[in-house]
């Protein structure tokens, strides 16, 4: 029997969650938060013990009303505590015109859900629930496990990267030591080969390190050592899809001989010594389209980036999207920033200006120049919001029922203005609510060879533009 199947535990999204049993009388639920409750036609997904509480109790509510005389009647068979009350309460939330209790502990607040179901006559062996735990609320096996596994990910990894197995070895040994500052930190999460959630891993990433340099100082050979450490780990969960991606696809060495070929092109044409990835795939696209088209989905300026920083990072230097003939030590202002960027999955302007203002730099000259330079990776879903490609994640079928649509106004109504535009309802259901800067940044991120765009107003606040379809 697997660990999976001896411990309930499903994936989803790359994640592990375990299958909890509604029937459980007395569960033991510290260190967990909910993932899915589904009951017949009832699917909610939702990460707070009491917003999932509230959740369910509104929807089988709807479907079955309770008088509020009903409601007040009911009981907790392990606590004296009303479950609701006509008064506002610490740690109440308002239902209807009453409140619920919600001021429980994990294990508490599922008791309280099994309560509500019963109360509603629901058979709670026909609901499905998954809950994620953290690392240290997780069976002893299943750690050892997942543990194992990460560290052999990892190590393979770094073996891909060039590294000596003694060198991999040492980094792995490390991370006892490090784990003792995690530890400090967190009493949910216990080892840093345990996370299957990168933004976890980055939280708690910032959190340790903030607990060494109370320790060392950061000249400190020992800060450089779990700092370096950390950046390495850092790497493998951003991108264990990538690496995945290039076990099961081999980069043929005549292309690592073009990349190098090109990249020093550039340098010396440019006479520079950084060059930005996009530049770089912007020249592969004009000279060796089919070479970018047997990379499949890593065919774009953060793929290529990947490739080069994880096959050629003996050979030039890398902080993404920035690639060096020299270690990248003295970046400028704007580079700094660009450079920040990058290392987000989804930023605003602001968050952009608070850097600025912690790193006390200088702010970008042109916003709206840097928002179209990202386009390659990033998509604007707002008036000063990029979430990268990855996240947005929008499949060719929605993509090509935007064109459609884009050149069925264009064709019926001529070019479109931004400011007269109303169309929003006839394009396809995304993630985020359609506006003009949604629609323009769609444009620059998937239809920049389908259609021309021409900006007339050239501040990214004061955004306005007209769309046509090239010729």
């Amino acid at each position: 029997m697997s660990i999976e199947e001896k411990y309930k535990i499903i994936y989803d999204n790359n994640k592990r969650y375990y299958i909890f049993d509604m029937q459980t009388k007395i569960p033991i639920l510290d260190n967990t938060v909910p993932y899915l409750f589904k009951y017949k036609d009832i699917e909610i997904y939702e990460s707070s013990w009491n917003k999932m509480t509230l959740r369910i109790l509104k929807e089988i509510d709807e479907r079955n009303p309770k008088s509020n005389e009903e409601l007040l009647s009911i009981k907790y068979y392990w606590s004296k505590q009303d479950v609701f009350s006509t008064i506002k309460k610490t740690n109440h939330t308002p239902f209807r015109d009453l409140f619920l209790n919600t001021n429980h502990s994990s294990t508490h607040a599922m008791m309280s859900i099994q309560c509500l179901l019963r109360e509603y006559n629901i058979d709670l062996s026909e609901c499905y629930f998954l809950i994620r735990r953290h690392p240290v609320s997780e069976p002893q096996e299943a750690r050892q496990y997942f543990r194992s596994r990460t560290i052999t990910d990892f190590c393979r990894v770094l073996k891909l990267k060039g590294f000596a197995p003694d060198r991999i070895n040492t980094i792995i040994k490390n991370f006892d030591f490090i784990n003792k500052f995690l530890n400090k930190v967190s009493t949910g999460f216990i080892d840093f080969f345990l996370f299957d959630d990168y933004y976890y891993f980055t939280n708690y990433k910032v959190k340790t390190m903030e607990e060494v340099e109370k320790r060392f100082v950061i000249t400190d050979k020992t800060y450089i050592v779990i700092k370096r450490c950390l950046g390495y780990l850092d790497d493998y969960y951003k991108n264990k899809d990538f690496y995945l991606w290039l076990e099961n696809n081999k980069v043929e060495q005549d292309f690592l001989v073009i990349l190098e070929k090109e990249l020093n092109f550039l340098f010396n044409n440019l006479k520079t010594t950084i060059v930005v990835s996009n530049k770089l795939y912007g020249r592969l696209s004009m000279l060796y389209r089919e070479n970018l088209l047997l990379l499949g989905e890593m065919n774009n300026s953060s793929g290529l980036f990947k490739i080069c920083s994880t096959l050629l990072n003996k050979k030039f230097f890398f902080n993404e999207p920035y690639i060096s003939k020299y270690p990248i030590a003295n970046l400028t202002n704007d580079q700094i920033i660009c450079s920040y960027a990058y290392s987000l999955e989804d930023f605003t302007i602001g968050d952009l200006n608070n850097y600025v203002d912690k790193m006390h730099l200088k702010k970008l000259d042109n916003y709206l120049g840097f928002i179209i330079d990202s386009s390659e990776d990033y998509v604007q879903v707002d008036i000063d919001r990029l979430v990268s490609k990855a996240i947005f994640k929008l499949d060719d079928h929605t993509i090509e029922a935007v064109k459609k649509e884009l050149n069925f106004y264009i064709n019926s109504f001529g070019r479109l203005d931004s400011e007269k535009y109303s169309g929003f309802i006839s394009l396809p259901k995304l993630r985020y609510e359609w506006n003009k800067y949604l629609l323009i940044g769609l444009i620059r991120s998937y239809l920049s060879n389908e259609f021309e765009i021409e900006y007339t107003a050239n501040n990214y606040k004061k955004l306005s533009y007209i769309i046509d379809i090239k010729r």
